[in-house]
């Protein structure tokens, strides 16, 4: 949800609870300024009445009948008590059911009678005023909210406008893009530092990226050569005839240590590329195509180590990614479990729509599990891995917003790792 769009519906939810309050509230201030009206009207009424009555002392059977809403009675109580004042129910005529009358009682002494005085006043049509009253005024209320907030809306709207434009460079930017970013100017301060701020955190990512990448770039050359040229001077000088057999396992223990620091190398350069995001063309690859041309590429050494392979493959699968980097996440999987696997023992390789797997039996892992796909963890039994396979895997994963799990099964000795996409 945008902030405009919840700005303003939080404005209108605080509007909503103060409306409702303020019927009530409302309805009952003019509910009391109204009764306080009728008592007043009542009081007077009951000064007049008595007034006629001390003019005029009625007999006992000669009470007055002068108004429907006044009701005289003697009474035996000879002391005057002043007026009370009560909320009740009286029939009404003209609408045929109860409704709400004010009521005064008091007792009015005239020689030697007393007289109980009750006046009443019908209000049913005063407080239905009072709620129409109320309901417009809240209305009103809440038009005028509605009002305020759409053009609270419209201005911030255009205040904020050079902020949605920063947003829009931001989205379009990439820091291997053949342009700067142009952040637009604005009157305001904040969005204006703000612009001049990204402009120069823009530049300096520019420059630490094309530094990394010239790096990468130069390290995978002027360190692969070196390593080149020495396994090429080990190769000639295990010809020589004036060697012993100490002489050559030495240099063919140097041949496998200058293999094993160029896969690092080699590793380590594709990782800091990934990083630096230097990947970014991507194609519909065939997932299913893929794995079934490396598992057979490891084929022969698969029936060298007595190996099977069970294949659990779907047809036409795709997902976009770097052709480049679906290679190397799906080969080293396939790698490790046949490295790693028992001999003649099997391989299950399932790939689907949603997800890849792959299981091969072994011993459980020597360090933790969790730390399976972290850089450099490997088996210390085996000298020529790198242990950074697992951990291009999980990179490249992330890169494309797919996640990769490893579980182990004791019961089954099975090792099971799966890349959901």
């Amino acid at each position: 949800m945008k902030l405009l769009h919840k700005t303003a519906l939080y404005l209108l939810l605080a509007a909503l609870p103060i409306a409702l309050g303020g019927v009530f509230l409302l309805n009952e201030y003019i509910h009391r300024d109204i009764l306080d009206e009728i008592d007043e009207l009542l009081l007077s009424e009951f000064i007049q009445v008595k007034e006629q009555l001390r003019q005029h002392p009625p007999a006992a059977t000669d009470l007055p009948g002068w108004d429907p809403n006044v009701q005289i009675a003697l009474t035996t109580t000879p002391a005057q008590t002043a007026p009370t004042y009560k909320d009740t129910l009286a029939y009404n005529h003209r609408e045929h059911e109860p409704a709400p009358v004010r009521m005064l009682r008091s007792t009015y002494a005239v020689g030697n009678k007393a007289y109980r005085v009750t006046l009443q006043q019908p209000y049913l049509e005063f407080d239905e005023i009072a709620r129409a009253l109320s309901v417009g005024v809240i209305v009103c209320f809440l038009i005028v909210v509605m009002l305020l907030v759409g053009a609270d809306i419209l201005v911030t709207r255009r205040i904020w406008q050079p902020f949605y434009g920063i947003i829009g460079q931001l989205q379009q930017y990439r820091v291997d893009g053949p342009d700067e970013a142009e952040f637009p100017a604005s009157n305001v301060a904040e969005f204006n530092l703000l612009s001049q701020s990204l402009d120069v955190m823009s530049r300096r990512t520019r420059h630490q990226y094309a530094q990394q990448k010239q790096f990468t770039d130069n390290a995978s050359h002027e360190m692969q050569t070196p390593l080149s040229v020495l396994s090429f001077e080990l190769d000639l000088l295990q010809q020589s005839d004036r060697l012993d057999e100490t002489d050559l396992d030495r240099i063919q223990r140097a041949q496998q240590e200058i293999q094993r620091l160029s896969a690092m190398n080699q590793s380590l350069l594709l990782l800091a590329k990934i990083g630096n995001q230097q990947f970014p063309h991507e194609d519909a690859v065939n997932i299913s195509d893929l794995v079934t041309q490396l598992l057979d590429n490891y084929s022969d050494y698969v029936a060298h180590r007595g190996i099977t392979i069970n294949r659990m493959i779907k047809e036409e699968t795709f997902r976009n990614m770097n052709s480049q980097l679906a290679e190397v996440l799906f080969s080293n999987l396939i790698k490790n479990a046949i490295r790693h696997g028992d001999a003649n023992r099997s391989i299950f390789v399932q790939a689907g729509t949603n997800s890849f797997t792959i299981t091969n039996e072994g011993d459980p892992l020597p360090f933790p599990e969790d730390q399976i796909f972290g850089r450099f963890v490997r088996n210390q039994a085996l000298p020529q891995s790198t242990g950074l396979g697992l951990a291009l895997v999980k990179e490249i994963a992330d890169q494309y917003g797919m996640s990769v799990t490893y579980k182990y099964a004791p019961s089954m000795r099975r090792h099971m790792v799966q890349v959901d996409f």
